[in-house]
C-alpha cells in the first residue's frame, strides 16, 4: 500500500500558441464585458489543470501524420478546445483559440 500512496503522476507539459495566449486575452475581457469573467477564468484553470493532469479527458478527433500525436477535442463550461498530445513526450500543444460554444454567454 506504500507504494501506491508515493506515485506522484508526471505531469504533461502544455505549450499554448502565442496565437491562443492573445485570443484567450480577447476571451477573458469579452466574459467579463457580459458578466462570466470570473466563470470563464475558472474554466480555463479547470482546462488547464485536466491537460497538465489527464489530457485525454477529451475526444480523440483524428490521427495526425506525426506517429503518437493525435488531435483531440474538448468542451468544459462554455468552451471548445482542440488540441494534440505528443504522449512520447508527454506534452501538449494548444494551437488554435478556444472556442465559446454556440448560443453560450460567450458567443459573438
Amino acid at each position: 500500500m506504500s507504494e501506491l500512496s508515493s506515485f506522484v503522476p508526471v505531469p504533461y507539459r502544455v505549450a499554448y500558441s502565442e496565437l491562443v495566449r492573445a485570443e484567450l486575452k480577447t476571451l477573458l475581457a469579452r466574459a467579463s464585458q457580459r458578466g462570466v469573467g470570473q466563470e470563464a477564468l475558472d474554466a480555463l484553470k479547470e482546462i488547464d489543470h485536466r491537460l497538465r493532469i489527464y489530457p485525454q479527458f477529451g475526444e480523440p478527433v483524428k490521427d495526425l501524420s506525426t506517429a503518437g500525436q493525435p488531435l483531440w477535442s474538448a468542451t468544459w463550461w462554455a468552451l471548445y478546445i482542440e488540441y494534440v498530445i505528443d504522449e512520447p513526450n508527454r506534452a501538449v500543444f494548444v494551437f488554435r483559440p478556444l472556442k465559446p460554444l454556440p448560443n453560450s454567454s460567450l458567443a459573438r
